[in-house]
């Protein structure tokens, strides 16, 4: 209709009412333009919204992560206190020789750490960080989750030691069956238990497995090491809890 209308103008030669048509038939363009580029835009939105809140999802499962993680390794090092306590001085758990040799046994237990980065990873690998404007958050995010997956922390959270190999080879089979039958529990989500249990030998049998420990030249040493390790680890943990929190709030403010 509009094209029809210019076409009789230009034939009457009628400028004026040409060039309002052509006024027209560009706001009209510009218009449709603004609109879906506002549609876009909005859509955009939308997306972000949906991945911010995706890690805030990512954020919560870290902490909750660092919460059971530092209970378990809390238990782990207690544990390796009283294997170092016998091994230096001669004092036996409660007097029993049992809970000492099941003490070097459950300070070899880990439980390794890694932060939930699956929406980040998402955001970077599909092109899609710009839906996130603000380049603070974006840096805040990238900071965030390069320091919790470096190498360095890779290597502390993430170390199979090698007391853990030498106290098992030390064990007695059955001794190892027990333990994990009766003083581990195993749970939803990787949740891990240590537990206390009834002794599976005689005293004097369990002396002779913490006498077999003590025969070991390297084991006390792999021990000394492992639990310097889990200090750092505690240190390191707590740190990207408190990362994980402003991250957190940063998140919320953008929402």
């Amino acid at each position: 209709m509009r094209l029809r209308r210019v076409i009789e103008h230009v034939r009457e030669q009628n400028w004026t009412a040409i060039g309002i048509d052509l006024v027209i038939v560009i706001v009209g363009v510009f218009i449709g333009i603004q609109v879906a580029n506002w549609n876009e835009t909005r859509l955009e939105d939308v997306r972000a919204q949906a991945y911010l809140a995706r890690l805030q999802d990512n954020l919560g499962t870290d902490l909750q992560s660092i919460d059971l993680r530092e209970a378990f390794w809390k238990k782990v090092a207690d544990y390796g206190d009283q294997a170092v306590a016998y091994a230096e001085d001669g004092t036996l758990v409660d007097g029993s020789a049992w809970k000492t040799a099941l003490a070097f046994y459950q300070a070899s237990q880990m439980w390794l750490y890694a932060s939930d980065d699956t929406t980040y990873q998402e955001l970077r690998s599909g092109g899609e960080l710009g839906l996130i404007r603000d380049q603070g958050l974006r840096g805040a995010l990238s900071t965030y989750y390069r320091e919790g997956n470096s190498a360095d922390t890779d290597y502390i959270l993430g170390m199979i030691p090698e007391y853990r190999k030498i106290v098992r080879g030390l064990t007695p089979s059955r001794v190892s069956r027990h333990i994990w039958a009766h003083c581990h529990r195993q749970e939803e989500y990787g949740n891990q238990q240590l537990l206390d249990c009834d002794a599976p030998v005689t005293e004097a049998e369990a002396q002779a497995v913490l006498d077999a420990y003590l025969r070991d030249p390297r084991l006390m040493e792999e021990l000394r090491f492992w639990m310097s390790n889990q200090a750092v680890a505690a240190k390191m943990i707590a740190a990207n809890r408190a990362a994980a929190q402003a991250m957190q709030s940063r998140l919320e403010a953008a929402q």
